[in-house]
């Protein structure tokens, strides 16, 4: 018993070095919490009728390598994500509020990013 919790404590704590550490842990979280809600956005259920796969999928797309490159404001991210998801959870986004959440998510990317392209 005492084998398999060292082995386990072992993996997480390669896991967690490999992610980063603390810092990189947070940036590991927001992208894969980004990338659940870009499937549930972008499944022919929800997304509106208005909205290209391909723009979302672009949009999504720019702030993931902002995230990868830590160019990223991640209390504004947390919160866009959040206020996304408590109110579209239950209820499809117009065509409007997608292109308006879709911005927010763009406005969480450091201006810098953009620069040093």
């Amino acid at each position: 018993m005492l084998i398999l919790v060292a082995g386990g404590l072992l993996v997480v704590g390669l896991v967690y070095y490999q992610v980063g550490g603390p810092e990189g842990a947070r940036y590991w979280m927001a992208k894969h919490a980004l990338g659940n809600i870009e499937k549930r956005l972008n499944s022919a259920e929800r997304r509106p009728d208005g909205i290209a796969e391909e723009q979302i999928v672009e949009g999504f797309q720019r702030v993931r390598e902002a995230i990868e490159n830590r160019q990223i404001n991640l209390m504004t991210l947390y919160t866009v994500m959040k206020d996304y998801q408590n109110e579209f959870n239950v209820k499809k986004p117009s065509t409007p509020e997608t292109q308006e959440f879709l911005r927010k998510l763009e406005g969480t990317i450091l201006k810098d990013a953009d620069a040093e392209k």
